[in-house]
């Protein structure tokens, strides 16, 4: 039952970027921020980063929330955020234990805003840095691929919606 919640809320997400209106550029450009703050562990902090980085670099905010979304979501900030302690420990070994990570990111995803703030400024220096290096790692790739893969994705839906226009 839980799974086909999943799924459906799966479909419903790729409906809505199927339904996004503009041009592939701007939309690809927002997919592509979206990819990239999806990945890097910013948790309480990307819908705020979203909105800054698509105001400076003119891209879709719709399109980056989605994507954001379908990435960094409660099945995958575990996940998420043990690759880039892994990835951050393998380039600054020793700096972070995922004991107090785990047990931190436990209480983040519990609380509120205001308690998930205090506890991401309480896990320590190290820790941070060794997370943020290790999403920033981890978030380089993805995002690298997705722009063109976006730009083909929605130049496809314009040429589909174009003709199905004209044959009207």
């Amino acid at each position: 039952m839980a799974g086909e919640k999943m799924k459906e809320k799966l479909r419903q997400l790729i409906t809505r970027f199927k339904e996004l209106q503009g041009d592939p550029g701007y939309l690809a450009r927002g997919v592509t921020i979206g990819t990239f703050l999806g990945f890097a562990p910013l948790l309480p902090f990307k819908t705020i980063l979203i909105l800054l980085l698509t105001m400076v670099i003119p891209s879709s905010t719709v399109a980056a929330i989605l994507c954001a979304t379908l990435i960094c979501n409660p099945l995958t900030y575990v996940p998420l955020y043990y690759l880039a302690w892994y990835i951050g420990n393998l380039i600054l070994p020793g700096r972070a234990s995922w004991e107090i990570l785990n047990n931190s990111l436990q209480l983040i995803l519990a609380g509120g805003f205001t308690q998930s703030l205090a506890l991401v400024c309480n896990v320590g220096f190290d820790t941070g840095v060794v997370i943020l290096t290790g999403g920033m790692v981890l978030a380089i790739i993805p995002t690298i691929i997705v722009y063109p893969l976006a730009i083909m994705f929605f130049y496809r839906l314009q040429k589909k919606r174009y003709k199905r226009h004209v044959l009207k």
